[in-house]
């Protein structure tokens, strides 16, 4: 890709053989508006790289009218642009099932073997309930209230998940609150009362399976020494049967050093037919080759799942759908998760962080119960574009600041850019841009 910008206008000429990719595509990153640009306006910017986040200097016109495009587009204001800046409201949860798990995967982030560093069998249902009416309490009527349950493994404790979804679904009812309920979890256990509980819940499920049978079992091995894979497509086998009310099933496959070959995961994880697929480098991966790999092959995958079915199939993977809904929204995002904003994390002993990594550090807790520390929110009270520094990237208003966790595990700082992140962001956003403004010709 050839990359260049003028002030806060990016533009990607491709570079490709792909016919539906020929154009030059423009980025106005105040807008959120996408189009297409002369290739003599292209000229009048300056050349960058997907690791430059700032705005160049200015540059000799050598074409009058299309520099004067140039400038016009730019100081433009698009009205229906939507602010991304958050008021404090928690409308978004992790809970934490239990902090204990029946794998050891080699990447993972919760202290290695699921419990963050501190085993817990299973959350306080008499705890929990109070706490999640709390929430529930301070929200008007008509929202949404997104609650994802994790562990550790949370179908190691089916039945708590089923109380926790069936209380939150009656007070949504009684309040005219809409919950978005889902469930991450490593996909060995779906059989049994989980099954049966599954079935019965209208809820989103996200499987942890990172593709072809020799990677996944290599990089998240059975404490039974079984293999994970054949758990997997046991449970999914079922679900094909009868999914009963599950809403969806998510495919949730990490790039790692042990596993690098994302097209030919692509190729397997999607003919197991899940509803989508997200691929995410893991956290604390440091290698700029392996990055570089991620990168490419991300855009080879785009172009096999355009070719099968263009905008559709390009969808099914999260990380350009999330684009896509930015997009055509016009919404833009000032924090990257909403974390200590409209987000916040509960333990397994009912503590409240405001990022789902943070569990069991003392030094992070902004909460417990129904109680949260306001002050020690209130270095959260800024968004993550400002306080990551970022208000002049031209990625800022669809990455949100970047991602707090990933900056600490690299270098300690939780607003300490990570550029590997960030090369890694603009890369795939340029990718979508290249598509969506094909799919919206």
């Amino acid at each position: 890709m050839q990359l260049r910008r003028f002030k806060d206008i990016v533009a990607v000429k491709n570079g490709t053989t792909i016919e539906a990719l020929d154009s030059i595509i423009a980025f106005h990153a105040s807008n959120m508006e996408v189009a297409e640009i002369s290739s003599e306006s292209f000229n009048e910017m300056t050349v960058i790289d997907t690791l430059t986040g700032e705005i160049p200097d200015d540059k000799a016109a050598l074409n009058a009218e299309a520099h004067e495009a140039l400038v016009n587009w730019n100081t433009e204001v698009n009205p229906d642009a939507k602010s991304g800046k958050l008021d404090f409201g928690i409308r978004s949860i992790t809970l934490n099932i239990n902090q204990i798990c029946n794998l050891k995967c080699t990447y993972c982030a919760a202290g290695g073997d699921g419990t963050y560093g501190e085993a817990m069998s299973q959350i306080s249902i008499e705890k929990t309930l109070p706490q999640l009416k709390f929430f529930l309490s301070a929200l008007k009527p008509g929202v949404k209230f997104a609650i994802s349950f994790v562990g550790g493994e949370p179908l190691l404790h089916p039945q708590a998940i089923k109380a926790i979804y069936d209380y939150v679904t009656a007070e949504g009812k009684l309040r005219h609150i809409t919950p978005v309920l889902k469930i991450v979890t490593n996909g060995t256990l779906i059989k049994g009362d989980a099954l049966d509980i599954l079935r019965a819940m209208k809820i989103n499920l996200t499987i942890s399976i990172d593709g072809i049978k020799e990677y996944n079992d290599s990089a998240r091995p059975s404490k039974d020494g079984k293999s994970t894979t054949d758990k997997i497509l046991a449970g999914l086998q079922e679900l094909a049967k009868d999914r009963g009310q599950l809403q969806s099933v998510t495919f949730s496959a990490i790039t790692s050093k042990a596993n690098e070959n994302l097209v030919q995961n692509y190729i397997y994880l999607k003919k197991l037919n899940p509803d989508s697929i997200e691929f995410v480098f893991a956290n604390d991966e440091k290698s700029e080759e392996i990055q570089k790999n991620f990168i490419v092959q991300m855009g080879k995958i785009a172009a096999i799942a355009w070719a099968a079915g263009q905008e559709a199939e390009l969808r099914k993977i999260n990380n350009f759908d999330h684009y896509f809904s930015l997009l055509d929204s016009q919404q833009k995002i000032e924090n990257h998760c909403g974390a200590g904003k409209s987000y916040l994390m509960v333990d397994a002993k009912n503590r409240l962080y405001s990022c789902v990594w943070d569990a069991n550090n003392k030094h992070d807790v902004v909460g417990k119960d129904e109680q949260i520390d306001r002050e020690a929110l209130s270095k959260y009270s800024k968004s993550l574009i400002e306080l990551n520094n970022c208000q002049s990237c031209w990625a800022r208003h669809l990455c949100g600041g970047g991602c707090m966790h990933i900056n600490r595990s690299h270098s300690g700082n939780k607003h300490q850019k990570n550029l590997l992140f960030c090369e890694r962001t603009r890369s795939l956003i340029l990718t979508t841009l290249l598509y969506y403004k094909k799919a919206r010709a």
